[in-house]
This record gives structure tokens, C-alpha cells and sequence, in this order.
């Protein structure tokens, strides 16, 4: 691989959680969009991903990957909390077209896919759609508002399958972890619980490992612990979660688990 360093970077950022997939929308190869990158150091509008991939299959490293490269820009999707430039790797697809509706070619494709599982493993990435803790996002989930074609045509399935990810099961797990969260309150006066709370991803993620904790049978609400402390608890059919600074703690009938 190619090393071109580029000096615009947040020096050892801390560990990596996300790798983006951008199109340059512009250029024609890794080398040419490198010395773009190097072109802005010192300026107002510094930009650079760690690395870039052109359509004849070229890989070029431009930033470190223990330091995060100025790629994430502007972010409106209140989801991606702080920078995310300081905990997200960057990968730039080279594409003339400026809308980046260009198909990746087959040595692009090849190469991105070898780069893409390579970072992951590397820094323990989750190989899979980005969800609140890790995984691969494009740059119009950071960006929706100004960067909704980036990184425009881009083969995702393709990826998934190569990566050995089952898009179809994540469908049904999704589908039946809310099934599940439904299944009691849906006919309630208060309803269903909202979904998206640090509670219901902490109970998702037991669910996708096998912990059975069952429904949801209250909604969340602000007690205290036996010290006097306020926390938020919510109740279920099997266990009791009790979110106490940021964190879960579950409780069954013989204990804390």
C-alpha cells in the first residue's frame, strides 16, 4: 500500500469504534486525491480520511489509524454524538462523478472489501451496520443534510455477504426483538415503551445473546437506590433493569445477574 501522509489529523484520537465509507465525488485516482488532501493543510477547510481507494483497485494511506483524519466534517444527525473524526476511521472511494453516483469498479470493490475487513479486525470493529456502540456507516448517516450522496452508489449487500454478515437475519432478529418489546403493553393505556433508550439497547443486546429477560411490563421511571441515589428503572417479566450513570444493572429474583 501507498503511503502519503497528510498532515490534517487529531493526534492519537483514542480507539476507533466506526469505520465511514465516503466517494470523493471528483478525481481519478488515490494519488492525485491524496495530493488534494495535502493541498489544504494550513488552510481553513483542512481534509483527509485515512485512506483512499481509486477504481483501478490503488490503496493510498494518508493518516494513521490511531489518529483520526479530518473526513467526518459537519454533523447533523444529533445520533453521532461529540467528533466523530476522533473515534471513526475513514475510507474515500475515488469517483469522477460529483454526485458519486459512479459503480465501484470490480479492483475497487476487491480492494475495498480486503481494506475494509482488514480495519475491523484490526480494531475490533463490528463488521455489520453501524448501531449505537460499533460498526460501518456511510457518510450521509453522519451527514444527511449535506453529504446525502456520500458515498452514493455503493454495493452494501455485496459487502455484508463478504464480510459474512446475514442482512436477512439481523431483519428478523430486529423484527422479533420488537415483537417481543410489544408483546404486553401494546394494549395498555400507556402503550408500548419507546424504543431507543440506553435501557431498551441494553435489553436488545442481552436478547441477541441469549438472555432472556422478557417484556418490557412498565415503562422506564425515576426512583432511588437503597442509598438514596436517583436512577431510572424499568420493569420486566423476567428481571428488573435499574440505569444507574450511563450503565444498566439487571436484577432477577435471586440477585443481581
Amino acid at each position: 500500500m501507498l503511503q502519503i501522509p497528510v498532515n490534517n489529523f487529531f493526534p492519537d484520537s483514542g480507539k476507533k469504534s466506526f469505520l465511514i465509507l465516503h466517494g470523493t465525488a471528483g478525481g481519478s485516482s488515490a494519488t492525485e486525491v491524496a495530493e488534494y488532501f495535502k493541498g489544504t493543510e494550513g488552510s481553513s477547510n483542512p481534509v483527509a480520511s485515512n485512506y483512499i481507494v481509486d477504481q483501478a483497485g490503488q490503496k493510498v494511506q494518508c493518516v494513521q489509524e490511531k489518529d483520526g483524519a479530518y473526513a467526518q466534517g459537519v454533523v447533523t444527525n444529533p445520533n453521532w454524538l461529540g467528533n466523530p473524526n476522533l473515534y471513526c476511521l475513514s475510507i474515500e472511494h475515488v469517483k469522477a462523478s460529483t454526485d458519486n453516483s459512479d459503480a465501484l469498479t470490480p479492483a475497487q470493490s476487491d480492494a475495498s472489501f480486503a481494506l475494509i475487513k482488514d480495519i475491523c479486525q484490526r480494531n475490533g470493529i463490528g463488521m455489520h451496520p453501524a448501531d449505537n456502540t460499533t460498526g460501518i456507516a456511510s457518510h450521509a448517516d453522519i451527514d444527511p443534510i449535506n453529504r446525502a450522496r456520500c458515498p452514493g452508489a455503493f454495493p452494501w449487500d455485496a459487502l455484508w455477504a463478504y464480510l459474512g454478515g446475514d442482512t436477512m437475519t439481523k431483519k428478523y432478529q430486529e423484527q422479533a426483538a420488537l415483537d417481543c418489546w410489544s408483546s404486553v403493553l401494546q394494549l395498555s393505556n400507556g402503550g408500548i415503551p419507546p424504543t431507543g433508550t440506553g435501557i431498551y439497547d441494553a435489553w436488545k443486546k442481552a436478547l441477541f445473546e441469549g438472555l432472556q429477560y422478557g417484556p418490557p411490563i412498565s415503562h422506564e421511571y425515576a426512583s432511588i437506590d437503597w442509598n438514596g441515589k436517583a436512577i431510572v428503572v424499568q420493569e420486566f417479566a423476567h428481571a428488573r433493569c435499574e440505569w444507574v450513570n450511563g450503565s444498566p444493572n439487571w436484577y432477577s429474583f435471586t440477585g443481581k445477574v
